[in-house]
């Protein structure tokens, strides 16, 4: 089945903000060059013939370690037409958390407005880099 074919089953979506942990981290930087970073993660908490539901977890902060440390949590849930393999969601999660890119970039700006008094503004795309593990029902 090819990254496309998935999104047929899934007849609405919708996502919210579960948890936000911004850390302002009073170090300037040591290096001239630093690397902003972006790690996400992803769980499905429930999934059935019907439903779905997936946690994802993205950190963004600043190597080496300065600035900021951002951590947001969002559970997405999905009303589907017919049911979704592990193997379909784990091909096409990027696809499938793309509208959380675009709001973890606007709440990353904003925060960081507030804690270094200008605007981060990050490209509005989660890439998924690890998969972890829950239990679901």
């Amino acid at each position: 089945m090819s990254k496309s074919d998935i999104f047929h089953k899934i007849k609405r979506k919708r996502f919210y903000l579960n948890k936000i942990n911004a850390i302002k981290i009073n170090k300037e930087p040591s290096d001239n060059t630093i690397s902003i970073n972006q790690d996400a993660s992803y769980s499905i908490l429930e999934k059935s013939k019907d439903r779905l539901s997936v946690k994802v977890n993205t950190k963004f902060f600043v190597e080496p370690e300065a600035l900021f440390s951002i951590e947001l949590e969002y559970i997405i849930e999905f009303e589907l037409n017919e049911e979704i393999t592990d193997k379909e969601i784990e091909d096409n999660i990027n696809e499938m958390i793309t509208p959380v890119g675009g709001v973890s970039s606007y709440i990353v700006a904003s925060i960081t407005k507030e804690m270094l008094g200008s605007y981060l503004i990050l490209p509005p795309t989660l890439k998924v880099s690890k998969v972890e593990k829950e239990k679901h029902i």
